[in-house]
């Protein structure tokens, strides 16, 4: 099974009723997948969506660029695990929370900074968050957020003030 060990911090959706679950083809090739982890997706056949993670978008150029590209392909947030362990019986499809802001999604995230370091901080409520770096190379994460006010980049927001000390993780929900 996956190591989705950072899930046992993670809290779930709050759950206003309008939560958009939908699913798409399990990885092919098989990789694990945590609940809470970032998915972009494939089309290997017209009109068939198939899970990848956020890391498998390319880096171009710098972090900013690599977010900003990822954000224009960023389905949502898996809702299962899934395993590339070929001996367990796997599901046909995997459903994910969609990325749309009013959704009720909500969920707490380790916080990095751009370097991909575990950087605690202190935020207001709205805080806008994307996506952080790996801290041993360019790829992003699948599971953790920076801090960021460039509107072009913010795909999560804060949904409360952390308060005076800084905290190392955030709850979010998704951004317009």
């Amino acid at each position: 099974m996956p190591q989705c060990f950072d899930c046992m911090y993670q809290q779930g959706h709050t759950g206003n009723g309008q939560i958009e679950v939908r699913s798409m083809g399990v990885p092919d090739p098989a990789v694990d997948i945590c609940p809470g982890d970032f998915l972009t997706s494939t089309d290997p056949v017209a009109g068939v969506k198939e899970a990848a993670l956020i890391s498998t978008v390319a880096w171009d150029t710098d972090l900013a660029t690599t977010q900003e590209a990822a954000k224009l392909v960023f389905e949502g947030v898996s809702a299962q695990e899934y395993d590339d362990n070929a001996c367990i019986e796997q599901p046909d499809c995997l459903p994910y929370w969609k990325y749309r802001q009013g959704t009720g999604f909500a969920r707490s995230y380790e916080i990095v900074d751009t370097s991909g370091v575990a950087a605690p901080t202190t935020w207001l409520e709205g805080q806008g968050f994307t996506f952080g770096k790996n801290a041993s190379s360019n790829a992003l994460v699948n599971n953790k957020i920076q801090k960021t006010d460039a509107a072009e980049l913010i795909v999560f927001r804060a949904i409360a003030s952390s308060g005076v000390t800084a905290q190392g993780r955030a709850m979010v929900e998704f951004a317009d």
